[in-house]
């Protein structure tokens, strides 16, 4: 009974590590570009790509999710293995998550189109203060907590 007692405490610390804090543990992949010049998987070049605030206002409560190729033009991109980036239309913004599937590169900029699933989510209190962290910027408790994000198959340069 006695040798069960550290196992448990064991596993209950296993269970409260947070995924927030996943790109520490998993190292995304060194960016590199797929046979059309993007990241990730190719986006066909005919592929018709929505601007992101009008998709944006179709992704609501009741309908939480989207998928489809998604434009704007980047804004932040994580500078620590640029396994994130901000994809900005107008006022309205998303974060484009590669799930560690591929990187982009830290200087990556313009205008872009993302090929993914677009969601609305609420983070945890951890969560954003740890992007607020990543972001170099204070966390703020009062703001919300609702983020859009693609979750990225493909990203590519609109020229």
């Amino acid at each position: 009974m006695s040798k069960l007692v550290p196992l448990a405490l064991a596993l209950i610390a296993l269970a409260g590590v947070s995924p927030v804090f996943a790109e520490e543990e998993h190292a995304a992949p060194a960016p590199s570009v797929n046979a059309a010049g993007g990241y990730g998987e190719v986006i066909a070049a005919d592929a018709k790509a929505d601007p992101l605030a009008g998709a944006l206002a179709r992704v609501d409560a009741d309908h939480a999710a989207l998928e489809g190729v998604f434009s704007g033009r980047v804004g932040q991109v994580c500078q620590k293995q640029g396994c994130w980036m901000q994809l900005i239309d107008g006022e309205q913004s998303a974060r484009v998550m590669t799930q560690h599937k591929f990187a982009l590169p830290k200087d990556f900029s313009g205008n872009a189109v993302v090929a993914g699933k677009l969601e609305r989510i609420e983070i945890s209190e951890q969560e954003a203060k740890h992007l607020a962290e990543e972001q170099g910027r204070s966390f703020d408790a009062a703001a919300s907590r609702v983020e859009y994000r693609i979750q990225a198959r493909g990203v590519a340069s609109v020229r």
